[in-house]
């Protein structure tokens, strides 16, 4: 639970003061930009589906590129790939800001830098928020993802309404000059104030880069409170992203918006994520996580019908308000929830799938809304995403969230290594842990043993198995691709999967650590006949 009922209380450390300082210079800048595009498109463009195209821009690059960048953050130096992300898109931002002050901007060029700029911003989120948990105690990790995420939404209070004035009164390519300032800006404090040394620390060989994207996948496929996160985050964004991607046109086609009305309704959406946000702390003392994003996205799906059935642009304004406290609160659980579900070895990779599946929800479903729109209307599709939304609230009950707080940080070996000296590269590594059990433990026992199934094959594990003997006699075996991938599962191991072994071994007759076997095969089709012993412990 959160240490403070104050949202701001993580801006007492330095180093995350720093941080959401430059994060949140970039954030006002990004969503300055945003109106820009937006309405230039309006002006070039008289398609809805063109103005939709926009957002499918902005999030695809969630979908082809979040998750590679996540294995690069883990695998390598993460200040070193947020510097030149930062660097990569002042240059698209400048790019943007000449051709545009030129008159030589069109509707593809738009979409093009749109979509260099996203890129960066993609690649960028997974490498950031991996670090979070390095700024801040862990009591404080609610608060700062919170606030982490409010600085992407309430930016939208700031970035907007000065968009808007700024294009009313000097033009677009001025909002896009201010945008390649702010990545001058962060890109300055991320090089004097963040620290070289934070990420993952191992002193095994870094992973390849197509092992890391496999053992990042892998991590999520066996992690049962992760998937939840991934298919609850997916059902959540397909709908919600109507909002987003509709509510150009509907300003701008229905109610005949100027551009600064757009700026000063999308801050209206900013204000309602500081509200939101301020609440927090309290509400996840009060309830679990999974009755939060449950209600909160329902609350999101009424907004999506009152906005539907509105009339009256002050009327929509008000909505406005109400969908970002919903939008803030609702896409902060799922954020906190995932960083405290992974350790650090895979937390990039994770933060990564999770932005994935908002790219994998929000970027078709963004052209399939503005498509929807100019067939049945735009306030019947949003009408459809709103009851979609609250049908989804069903999912709570069927798949919830996980409120537990696992102990990611990294235990100590209590397992001794066998005195062979092998290579790195051999392989494959069978290890076999023998365990004889009284027969008034053996459902305690198998169920534990499914769990520990799920910590080996997450942890990297090609293939595991449980044979039951007589009398009590079970044998644990796990097959690993090599030697080197065997001592990374070690390195791996947490607090909590040590105690998930210290259970099992209390189960054992006398209480005693299981019996190990390590054994090295040429290949895995000879693992059951050509074995080759490697040591026993």
């Amino acid at each position: 639970m959160p240490s403070s009922n104050s949202v701001w209380s993580p801006l007492k450390i330095p180093l995350y003061q720093a941080m959401w300082i430059a994060i949140t210079a970039s954030n006002i800048g990004t969503w300055m930009n945003e109106v820009g595009v937006t309405w230039m498109m309006a002006s070039l463009a008289s398609s809805n589906i063109m103005l939709a195209l926009i957002q499918t821009a902005t999030t695809l690059p969630f979908l082809l590129l979040s998750y590679p960048a996540g294995a690069f953050a883990d695998i390598f130096n993460r200040r070193r790939m947020l510097l030149v992300l930062h660097i990569w898109m002042l240059a698209s931002a400048a790019v943007l800001t000449v051709l545009t002050f030129k008159g030589l901007t069109t509707e593809w060029w738009l979409l093009i830098l749109t979509f260099t700029l996203a890129a960066g911003n993609a690649m960028m989120r997974p490498a950031f928020s991996a670090c979070i948990p390095s700024f801040v105690p862990k009591d404080e990790l609610h608060n700062a993802v919170t606030l982490n995420s409010l600085s992407t939404n309430a930016s939208k209070a700031v970035g907007p309404a000065i968009g808007g004035l700024i294009i009313a009164f000097s033009g677009a390519y001025m909002v896009f000059a201010l945008n390649a300032i702010s990545f001058v800006v962060i890109t300055t404090i991320l090089y004097l104030r963040f620290p070289k040394t934070i990420g993952v620390q191992s002193l095994l060989p870094p992973e390849r880069f197509n092992k890391a994207l496999k053992n990042g996948l892998t991590y999520t496929l066996h992690d049962a409170d992760l998937r939840v996160v991934m298919i609850r985050s997916i059902v959540f964004f397909l709908f919600a992203s109507a909002f987003w991607s509709l509510m150009p046109a509907l300003l701008i086609r229905n109610y005949n918006a100027s551009a600064q009305t757009y700026g000063i309704f999308m801050a209206l959406t900013g204000v309602g994520s500081v509200a939101g946000a301020m609440v927090m702390p309290r509400l996840y003392k009060q309830w679990s996580r999974n009755r939060l994003f449950t209600q909160t996205s329902g609350l999101f799906g009424c907004g999506l019908l009152l906005l539907a059935w509105a009339d009256q642009l002050w009327t929509v304004s008000l909505i406005a308000i109400f969908l970002g406290f919903a939008w803030i609160t609702s896409f902060s659980v799922l954020i906190v929830t995932c960083q405290l579900t992974v350790p650090d070895w895979v937390r990039a990779r994770a933060i990564a799938i999770l932005m994935l599946t908002f790219g994998i929800s929000a970027a078709p479903a963004s052209a399939a809304w503005g498509y929807f729109a100019d067939e049945w209307g735009i306030t019947t599709s949003i009408a459809l995403a709103g009851l979609g939304t609250l049908a989804a609230m069903i999912f709570g009950r069927w798949l919830p969230l996980s409120s537990k707080t696992r102990d990611n940080t990294l235990a100590t070996h209590t397992e001794s290594l066998p005195e062979n000296n092998l290579e790195p590269s051999e392989g494959p590594v069978t290890v076999t842990r023998a365990y004889q059990v009284d027969a008034s433990n053996w459902g305690t026992f198998r169920r534990l043993m499914k769990d520990i199934k799920s910590v080996r094959k997450r942890n990297g594990a090609l293939a595991w198995r449980l044979h039951e003997e007589p009398e009590g006699h079970f044998l644990e075996t796990v097959i690993i691709e090599n030697w080197l991938d065997y001592l990374r599962q070690r390195e791996r191991m947490t607090v909590d999967d040590r105690d998930l072994e210290e259970k099992i071994a209390l189960l054992n007759r006398d209480q005693l650590p299981p019996l190990m076997e390590h054994t090295l095969t040429s290949t895995l089709a000879e693992s059951d006949r050509n074995p080759k012993p490697a040591g026993t412990s």
